[in-house]
């Protein structure tokens, strides 16, 4: 082979590869760093893969599976649909057995603002309401949740 033909066929190949080849996405310098730093101080862990911001994959639903209509983005000229509230669990309090003569710190209800007659057990207080509604003011009531006593406010 001539020296000519050797320079052609290496001109074509590094063209060839650069215009058939992927392109590499550079990080920051910083990003190389802080890899270093990891893979040094947490051997054999590979961070997760970054996810790829293509406006493709932003259209596309989160999940596998059937698709929802809250899983669509809203049409053009319509209002977002609005977020319901779950209805929160209520359960009547029962008169408690207890003598009132004994000496001992009872709490109090926590009342719920807009709703007369419901309380907040203070000893669950995110498992649902407490319908109190007929129980005189500093009565003692037995929680339905945990059965444990408190006053009603």
């Amino acid at each position: 082979m001539s020296k000519r033909t050797k320079t052609l066929s290496i001109t074509f190949f590094v063209i060839g590869s650069i215009a058939l080849g992927q392109t590499a996405n550079a990080g920051s310098v910083g990003d190389f760093f802080k890899a270093l730093g990891n893979s040094i101080a947490h051997p054999g862990q590979h961070p997760k893969p970054k996810p790829h911001d293509t406006p493709a994959a932003s259209k596309r639903p989160k999940k596998d599976g059937p698709v929802s209509v809250a899983d669509l983005p809203p049409a053009p000229n319509q209002p977002p649909p609005v977020a319901t509230t779950p209805t929160p669990t209520v359960r009547p309090a029962s008169i408690s057995s207890e003598t009132k003569n004994s000496k001992r710190d009872i709490p109090y209800a926590i009342p719920v603002p807009n709703k007369p007659g419901f309380v907040t057990s203070p000893y669950a207080p995110k498992q649902g309401l407490v319908d109190v509604r007929g129980f005189p003011s500093g009565s003692e009531v037995k929680d339905p949740y945990t059965g444990k006593i408190f006053l009603t406010p």
